[in-house]
């Protein structure tokens, strides 16, 4: 008696369904001070190129990055991310010295484990960490 072998192998690993849109994410993402320059009055920035390590693949023909691939950024920064004079978007993360898929993902880690006002003093300090870690956090009388 012959087996037959189901085709269940993908060769590529993307999802096979649309990533998921959370506002209520996005929302919590404005709260949060910029992850370059620590300023508040920040834009959710989609990290749109992809890590497979991460579990980010990028964005599809047709589709947006889901948002928990959102980072906060400035608005100033966010326009600097997606004008590409920095290069393209992996070159303006490696040039602020940030593993943005890295980041992102403790994000929302943290978003999902703790209530929000919780989540949001976490978030916070994970991101001064990382700018202390490089030089770049801000004194109280620049905040």
């Amino acid at each position: 008696m012959a087996f037959r072998v189901a085709n269940s192998f993908r060769p590529d690993p993307t999802p096979a369904r649309r990533p998921s849109k959370k506002p209520s994410y996005l929302t919590f993402i404005h709260n949060l001070p910029c992850a370059v320059s620590g300023a508040y009055g920040v834009q959710a920035a989609h990290v749109s190129y992809p890590s497979a390590w991460h579990g980010a693949y990028g964005r599809g023909k047709g589709t947006k990055v889901p948002d928990r691939f959102a980072l906060p950024l400035s608005p100033a920064e966010h326009d600097l991310q997606h004008s590409c004079k920095l290069g393209s978007e992996r070159d303006y993360w490696a040039s602020k010295g940030i593993d943005p898929h890295e980041l992102a993902n403790a994000l929302w880690g943290v978003y999902c484990d703790f209530d929000e006002a919780e989540a949001i003093v976490r978030c916070t300090a994970i991101i001064n960490q990382r700018l202390a870690a490089v030089g770049a956090l801000r004194s109280r009388d620049e905040a």
